[in-house]
């Protein structure tokens, strides 16, 4: 029986259940058509997979979701015992995303019962008019030498993951200048960039985002895990408050985006000088306006510090390091104070981060941070395609880069997604700091 299921966008049907042995190899794919990453007539009406064995007939998980998962006609079908087909209708010069399989759906297996493995397949359709040859052709060209130049001048952490840039250049180059529309160069300049490993790096063409790498990054931080040791209403948006029952002071900071009211930000800093001490989580807080944080960190460094320098990227290559300070504002925070610090936290929020590390009888507790800071620059290539690049190397007030790095805490906790079912380490580690420092004295 077809059954959808809508939460995934899954279109699935399954047989007899059957319990997978563990000891059979998964089945694997030998060909699509299109091929995966490959370009598509839009008049075509079929979807077709070969696996290299004979495969249980009784079902079938294709998911995926939202505009770019094709319209599935009907049922999708067995043409004899390892090929599916799927029957689709397509629209022209669109992208296309499929999993035969997934996460919560895996009914494509063998016959044997191993299940394959989730494959991702991904095509794009020609537009509805196509470009004379020679003139896609001139197009390619012009922004393969487009990308290279920028590639060489002003990637910023061009050489900190790729070491060969000539032979990841020969080995996507005919890929690139073959691509048959301008979006068919954007999704193999994707897949060129993959190598970076750099989440910084993105391409646009229309309505289009590309990322060639986006990991999904585990903050060690839950609201209901704080929320167990106490109560927390909103100051403003992606800012919240609370206190012990021993007078200590909690301040949640989600975000630095400019929808952040600052003065209320700040007005509740200085509320917390009523209490004995302050605990500043900025775990979920991916980043934003720095400005803004340099504000609240402000209110306790003195006088002026440098927290961090950068170093930019242009046509010249690298220029000289450049530091970036923060100045005490004239009240200073004095009470004794902990940043709670993770693995999410990266960007204008490492520098906050910094910036505390800076201030005196402040200590950051936690887990290092993401290492992720690159001032991003869109650049376009000519044919419609623009590639977003680092610009800068972000480094420590020592001149060290820590890209890839992070930013060490002073107190490292250990932690993991399962302690937060049932506690909340790293909180609980920076409370007894504190009271251990309030019962001396400071």
């Amino acid at each position: 029986m077809l059954r959808a299921l809508l939460p995934l966008s899954c279109l699935c049907a399954a047989g007899a259940a059957q319990d997978e042995p563990p000891a059979l190899t998964p089945p694997k794919v030998v060909s699509m058509t299109p091929r995966d990453g490959g370009t598509l007539d839009p008049a075509a009406t079929e979807l077709v997979v070969t696996f290299d064995r004979d495969m249980f007939r009784g079902g079938y998980s294709v998911c995926g979701g939202g505009p770019d998962f094709p319209k599935i006609q009907g049922r999708p079908k067995w043409r004899g015992d390892r090929t599916l087909v799927i029957s689709v209708q397509l629209e022209p010069d669109h992208e296309y995303n499929i999993s035969l399989n997934c996460s919560s759906a895996r009914k494509i297996r063998s016959k044997e019962g191993a299940t394959l493995t989730p494959t991702r397949w991904s095509f794009t359709t020609l537009p509805a008019q196509l470009r004379p040859w020679p003139d896609q052709q001139q197009r390619n060209l012009d922004a393969y030498d487009r990308l290279r130049e920028l590639l060489a001048t002003r990637y910023s952490y061009r050489d900190r993951v790729v070491t060969d840039w000539r032979g990841l250049l020969t080995a996507h180059e005919s890929r690139l200048k073959g691509a048959r529309t301008d979006r068919a160069f954007a999704v193999a300049a994707n897949e060129l960039m993959k190598a970076t490993v750099d989440q910084h790096v993105s391409l646009t063409y229309r309505e289009q985002t590309y990322t060639p790498y986006a990991p999904v990054v585990e903050p060690l931080f839950r609201t209901f895990a704080v929320r167990r040791l106490l109560e927390l209403e909103k100051v403003t948006a992606r800012a919240f408050r609370g206190v012990t029952d021993d007078g200590i002071g909690y301040l949640l900071v989600t975000g630095w985006q400019e929808d952040v009211d600052e003065e209320r930000l700040l007005g509740a800093v200085a509320e917390m000088m009523a209490h004995k001490a302050l605990i500043i989580d900025v775990r979920p807080n991916t980043g934003g306006d720095e400005r803004i944080a340099r504000r609240v960190a402000s209110w306790f460094v003195e006088g002026e510090k440098i927290y961090a320098k950068h170093r930019m990227f242009g046509e010249g290559g690298p220029g000289a390091p450049i530091a970036r300070t923060v100045t005490g504002s004239d009240e200073r925070f004095t009470l004794p104070t902990v940043v709670l610090s993770g693995p999410r936290v990266m960007s204008s929020n490492e520098s906050f981060v910094l910036m505390m590390k800076q201030a005196q009888g402040v200590q950051v507790v936690g887990q290092k941070t993401r290492g992720s800071s690159g001032n991003p620059v869109a650049h376009a290539l000519g044919n419609g395609v623009s590639i977003q690049l680092p610009s800068w190397q972000a480094l420590r007030p020592d001149g060290s880069c820590f890209e890839g790095e992070g930013i060490a805490p002073d107190v490292f906790v250990p932690c993991t997604s399962r302690d937060l079912q049932t506690g909340e380490p790293t909180l609980h580690k920076a409370l007894a700091l504190l009271r251990e420092r309030i019962k001396k004295g400071g």
